[in-house]
């Protein structure tokens, strides 16, 4: 099975993050915030960051143009301004961009979509990317400090974090599929995280 990695950079020093990459073999940092630079974590500017993954022999490659979590264009956006997942992964440029990550996976690179979120349940990287890679085909690892943890043990915690707000199989509904459920959780978090083009607020802010 074709996998891929996630892993949010957060407030760690680079080299408790590099040792991260070392731990799984990655070899290919895809960056997938809109804007590659970081007020808590200057480490992870972009030229900095890419200049400490060269030293380690890792490829570092910018695609917050396709994959990022930040639009402006109204027609992938809620009415409220907020992004719409769903809608962003219609878009060609989003298409592109899975293209590009799916082209490299088949070229033998072990690739960490990374973002700047410590927590994957709160982030784009795991409901907007890691959510449409997971439906087409492909093994999703998200690195932890401690742990990987896979897509579906995410979406566990994810069902349980919404749970109450979820439809439960009941004598009218008996047939309530955990896809239905996971629909819904996935809809539920982009309206929790998603960035507001109207207020600037949310995901990757």
């Amino acid at each position: 099975m074709r996998t891929i990695w996630t892993i949010g950079h957060s407030t760690h020093n680079i080299e408790d993050f590099l040792s991260l990459l070392r731990k799984n073999q990655i070899d290919t940092i895809v960056d997938v915030r809109t804007t590659p630079y970081s007020k808590f974590a200057p480490q992870f500017n972009r030229e900095l960051l890419r200049h400490f993954l060269k030293e380690e022999n890792i490829y570092y490659i910018p695609m917050g143009d396709s994959l990022g979590a930040r639009h402006q264009d109204k027609g992938v956006l809620f009415e409220n301004g907020q992004v719409n997942f769903r809608k962003v992964q219609e878009t060609r440029l989003f298409q592109d961009g899975i293209s590009r990550l799916e082209k490299g996976i088949e070229k033998g690179y072990r690739i960490a979509l990374m973002c700047s979120e410590k927590e994957a349940l709160d982030c784009h990287r795991f409901g907007l990317i890691s959510s449409f890679l997971s439906k087409n085909g492909m093994e999703i690892l998200h690195i932890y400090p401690d742990k990987t943890i896979s897509q579906k043990d995410l979406e566990d915690r994810l069902l349980e974090r919404y749970r109450k707000q979820l439809p439960q199989p009941n004598l009218f509904e008996p047939n309530i599929t955990r896809a239905e459920q996971l629909d819904k959780a996935y809809y539920l978090q982009n309206r929790d995280i998603g960035y507001n083009a109207f207020t600037n607020q949310g995901d990757e802010v």
